[in-house]
């Protein structure tokens, strides 16, 4: 995973990221339904983490906004930071996407309104199952 920002993800989905090629990529390699899913799933199976991950890395004096692809040595919370992208990298192997694939389908979304609100009905009817409850609060 790229980016995971712990700082209000459910990701921010209407943060811009580099217009032109990412709106061509959507074009040309749309996420299917099923892939919509389980993006849906993996967001919020890895926010309850997120969440604890956000707390103890402010309580080290770190900033909770964290690249996973950085190096995080020697930063304040920094081998919390890394923990939390294993955890987020395992979580989304587990809903059948491959890390750059769940990273597309965030850029294609910042891009396309119709992708976003398609994820974000998704979240929304996710909230509803015991499943992901905790995700939701």
């Amino acid at each position: 995973m790229t980016t995971a920002s712990l700082t209000g993800w459910i990701p921010d989905l209407a943060a811009p990221v580099g217009g032109k090629i990412a709106t061509e990529a959507y074009a040309q390699n749309p996420p299917s339904t099923d892939e919509v899913v389980r993006y849906a799933k993996a967001v919020l199976a890895m926010e309850p983490r997120r969440r604890e991950a956000a707390r103890e890395i402010r309580s080290a004096g770190g900033n909770p906004n964290i690249v996973c692809s950085s190096v995080f040595s020697g930063l304040p919370g920094g081998q919390i930071a890394r923990s939390y992208c294993q955890h987020a990298a395992t979580i989304v192997r587990q809903y059948g996407l491959t890390n750059n694939r769940f990273n597309e389908i965030t850029r294609l979304a910042q891009n396309s309104p119709e992708l976003r609100g398609q994820i974000q009905t998704q979240m929304q009817e996710l909230c509803r199952l015991s499943e992901f409850s905790a995700a939701c609060r």
